[in-house]
């Protein structure tokens, strides 16, 4: 059996130490520091599970409970939040998307998308049209709404602890409240910002269709140079005029 290498145990003491300081570690670099390939360090740092081996600090410990008594990521080996969670998604509008975690229909929405550039313009200028004519029946009702009531805006709930920081918190609610005519207001800028994603959008499609259109023309031109070249060109029959040519059928040209 070889002899393990002494510097093994040193690299991976001097890795733990600088980790547990919160130092940061590129792996090639500490190779080189010592005299190790990168290879060598990697599969070291594999094997020899160093990151497990590194002292926590902060977070929440395996097996520990919160204020209430329940166990923190309950299920999860190690302890902490489980990989892929969604603990820290507050609406979803940005939150990372994972393949494998997609339900059937948000498969069947992808597989439907298109996504070629004039169809995937044309699905985003419906959409916003959509959305447009939306908005325009809210500020509508906020224009005939009577100008003396008010319309909710925001409800915000606020969690507050108990006596002492223990027990069961109390919600209180936060409601702000708009008038008509603020109401309306407000969905008019967004109406406007709305129409100036339409204006752009309707800007890209009629590029996007020229330039298809003049790649089809392209491509015309070409198939005349092809068929002037090589003295073949596919011509109807002139006695039957409503009968199209059969496949393969060419004149030739002296």
């Amino acid at each position: 059996m070889a002899a393990r290498n002494p510097k093994r145990d040193e690299v991976k003491a001097t890795y733990i130490e600088r980790k547990a300081k919160g130092k940061t570690i590129v792996l090639k670099d500490l190779a080189a520091e010592f005299g190790v390939a990168y290879d060598l360090l990697r599969r070291w740092k594999q094997k020899d599970e160093w990151e497990k081996s590194i002292p926590r600090k902060r977070g929440a410990q395996p097996g520990n409970t919160n204020s209430k008594g329940h166990k923190n990521a309950k299920g999860n080996k190690g302890g902490g939040a489980p990989k892929r969670n969604s603990n820290a998604v507050t609406h979803g509008g940005y939150s990372t998307l994972f393949f494998d975690n997609l339900t059937d229909r948000q498969k069947q929405l992808i597989d439907s998308t298109p996504t070629e550039a004039v169809p995937a313009l044309r699905h985003e200028l419906q959409v916003l049209k959509l959305r447009e004519d939306r908005l325009l029946h809210m500020i509508a009702e906020a224009e005939n709404a009577p100008q003396d009531s008010l319309q909710t805006a925001h409800i915000m709930d606020m969690r507050v602890p108990g006596k002492g920081g223990k027990g069961e918190r109390s919600t209180m609610r936060m409601v702000s409240q708009d008038t008509p005519f603020a109401r309306a207001m407000k969905l008019q800028e967004a109406l406007t910002r709305l129409q100036g994603r339409i204006a752009a959008v309707a800007t890209q499609l009629r590029a996007a269709e020229e330039n298809e259109a003049r790649m089809e023309m392209e491509r015309q031109k070409l198939e005349i140079m092809r068929a002037r070249l090589t003295g073949a060109v596919e011509i109807p029959d002139p006695e039957d005029e409503d009968t199209p040519p059969a496949k393969g059928t060419v004149t030739e040209f002296p």
